[in-house]
């Protein structure tokens, strides 16, 4: 075992050392050698052009270095992931379709150890097929200067790397200051069958140790091994984190009698993070390291004493605004307690007024913003206070509280949109962030209880002087237009997904300037300012929503499943069956990508919505249509869809709905579904 990891390190060695050699003026030399994790020597004549993608970790490496053009063809849950993306669907990671690998005509396949029948079945084909695995950060950081190299965006690569590097540093130097002793013993959950945590040699317990956290040793290797219970309950972990995909199973199993009886369970210490964080290691791996060593230390990360850079302006970007009331507007990047803030920065060349959600009436007014706060750095926030971040971030930015108007958000000022709308000389301007993930929301119907990152921010200018009802008008307009872009991108609640298209995320927040120019009383839905401001925040909202999440109207059937939580091995499970289920998903995923059964489902989900508004009453029409589905799959019309037997995992409609397609698939001669 260690001569095979000595060989392993050695054959990155290698890589690094190949791909070090000299750079042509047009990029990298080719033809070019590369070793992949099966210590495979591949020899590459040009920069791949058509690449299909298997494993999620490299997928996030070539997006964070701007080569999704490259990319062809992506798996189910990649494209789930990045909602953006217009791919073709490959199949599920867990069982790629390898005719539709094969129709996207690749000329590089990346897959991971556990594709075996990719691995076979091209392995002697003209695609070059490169099988890879990063186990360690190490590994990951190789991995990303040979993807550099080998798609000529070594700059790219190159920037990554030391941005994780710079990151992982400075955790390690705000950890000096906490004792061994103090440290936090810590372990991730896997759910499935029964407990499950990752082995000893697993990159995710390196990411717990890089965090100042105390990872088990449970005499195990591997991404995920069995746990029992006299392990657990002597290793006591005091903090416990997991998968937000798999929330309510974790909960299960820590509940279980037993097993709830560590320090995390007793005192409340689980936590949950993204699935792309923390299930793979790739271009992100000091955000989470930082994100988790917060979580475990909050005093030592957000106490602005403890601090180990000073706070500073990193850089400026100027953003275009024509206003007379203006001076100046740009992001300002900025360094707050050794995190790294984007703040909006609209500078006014007279005081203004303004109305604020967040904090009210407010005159004497030099500056509005909006300012990214990571989610590492807002943690400390409820250690502080809001006013604590609140004093900083003026301060940077050249003010102090009783002059600055400000907004915070988890959306990255990096996806903010500027929306302009004019009527002959009127002129509405809307700068909107948005982030709909964490927590969306239909009001009236979702209860409180916030506590996750997720908001909708909107800041309002004009060329008219607006009086205090119209800026009140203004509120109340915006708020409307959001509404109405949630609405027609199909924003599910994140509390009752199945259940409410979301009207906002719950700690959305709005500020208008009152400006310059004539005066105007009036803002509301009747009025062409009113008019203008709807447009601007529609507009702008719908724009920033697809640069934040992904999230577009167009959005294909997966990926609105996903913004329901739910999968298709879930919904196999469902049904009774008499069939392979891991091959029935397959089918099913097949015939989901032709466009008539796709249309059929996505119908399906409108006339759900509305048949539990009580908008529609009768469901006969309904199904007959799933009769004539299945009929049209099975080739035979005798044969009655299949239900669920309890109309709790699916609403009704949608039961139905797919009752009938997986209905006509096992009645259809197909082997490859019978066990």
């Amino acid at each position: 075992m260690k001569l095979c990891r000595f060989i392993f390190k050695l054959s990155f060695l290698f890589v690094g050392w190949i791909l070090t050699l000299p750079m042509s003026s047009a990029g990298a030399d080719f033809p070019m050698v590369v070793i992949d994790s099966y210590e495979n020597k591949l020899h590459i004549q040009r920069k791949p052009q058509q690449v299909v993608c298997l494993a999620p970790y490299i997928t996030e490496m070539l997006l964070a270095f701007g080569q999704d053009r490259v990319l062809v063809g992506l798996t189910r849950q990649d494209l789930t992931l990045n909602h953006a993306l217009r791919k073709k669907n490959v199949g599920s990671y867990f069982c790629p379709d390898i005719q539709a690998v094969a129709d996207c005509y690749p000329d590089l396949i990346i897959a991971a150890p556990s594709h075996k029948e990719v691995i076979h079945h091209f392995g002697s084909s003209s695609s070059i097929l490169m099988v890879m695995e990063a186990q360690k950060v190490e590994e990951a950081f190789f991995q990303m200067e040979m993807i550099g190299r080998l798609f000529d965006c070594e700059t790219e690569a190159a920037a990554t790397i030391k941005r994780n590097r710079e990151q992982l540093a400075l955790v390690k130097a705000k950890l000096d200051a906490i004792p061994i002793k103090n440290r936090k013993r810590v372990t991730r959950v896997i759910a499935g069958d029964g407990l499950a945590c990752p082995g000893d040699d697993s990159f995710q317990n390196e990411m717990i140790a890089a965090a100042g956290g105390i990872p088990p040793k449970w005499g195990k290797t591997g991404f995920a091994v069995s746990v029992n219970l006299k392990k657990w309950r002597h290793f006591n972990p005091q903090v416990i984190y997991g998968c937000h995909r798999n929330e309510k199973a974790m909960q299960v199993l820590l509940n279980r009698e037993g097993w709830k009886d560590v320090d995390a369970v007793q005192n409340g210490f689980v936590t949950l993070f993204p699935c792309d964080l923390i299930c793979q290691v790739s271009t992100r791996a000091g955000d989470f390291v930082r994100w988790l060593a917060a979580v475990l230390y909050p005093v030592a990360f957000a106490d602005p004493e403890k601090a180990v850079l000073k706070n500073a302006v990193l850089g400026r970007n100027p953003v275009a605004l024509d206003l007379a009331c203006v001076e100046r507007a740009e992001v300002v990047k900025h360094r707050v307690a050794d995190a790294e803030y984007k703040s909006l920065v609209i500078r006014f060349k007279r005081p203004q007024d303004v109305l604020s959600t967040l904090e009210g009436n407010r005159s004497g007014v030099r500056g509005v913003g909006n300012t990214y706060v990571p989610m590492h750095a807002s943690l400390g926030h409820m250690v502080f206070g809001v006013e604590q971040a609140q004093k900083a971030i003026a301060n940077n930015l050249g003010y102090t509280v009783d002059e600055f108007a400000g907004l915070m958000t988890g959306a990255d000022m990096d996806n903010l949109s500027v929306q302009k709308r004019t009527y002959k000389d009127l002129e509405v301007t809307a700068l909107v962030t948005a982030g709909v993930r964490g927590n969306a929301l239909r009001m009236s119907k979702d209860s409180g209880g916030y506590n996750k990152p997720g908001t909708i921010n909107i800041v309002v200018l004009t060329n008219r002087r607006l009086s205090p009802n119209a800026m009140a008008w203004a509120v109340v307009t915006v708020t409307e237009a959001k509404s109405a872009a949630l609405l027609d991108l199909d924003i599910r609640s994140t509390y009752t997904p199945w259940d409410h298209r979301a009207t906002g995320t719950g700690t959305d927040t709005v500020i208008v300037v009152q400006g310059e120019g004539p005066a105007v009383r009036y803002a509301g839905g009747h009025t062409k300012i009113g008019e203008l401001i709807a447009k601007a925040v529609h507009a702008g909202v719908t724009e920033a929503i697809s640069r934040q999440n992904g999230i577009k109207a167009d959005r294909d059937l997966f990926q609105r499943l996903a913004d329901r939580r739910l999968c298709l091995e879930q919904i196999v499970e469902l049904y009774p069956a008499p069939a392979d289920k891991k091959a029935l998903a397959s089918k099913l995923e097949d015939l989901l990508m032709t466009p008539y059964y796709s249309s059929f489902i996505e119908s399906a989900l409108a006339i759900s919505d509305d048949y539990r508004k009580g908008l529609i009453k009768e469901l006969a029409f309904f199904d007959a249509m799933c009769c004539s589905v299945t009929a049209r799959i099975s080739g035979r019309s005798e044969v009655a869809p299949m239900d669920i037997a309890s109309t709790d995992a699916l609403p009704v409609v949608m039961a139905k709905a797919f009752g009938a397609i997986i209905t006509g698939i096992i009645e259809k001669d197909d082997e490859r579904i019978h066990p």
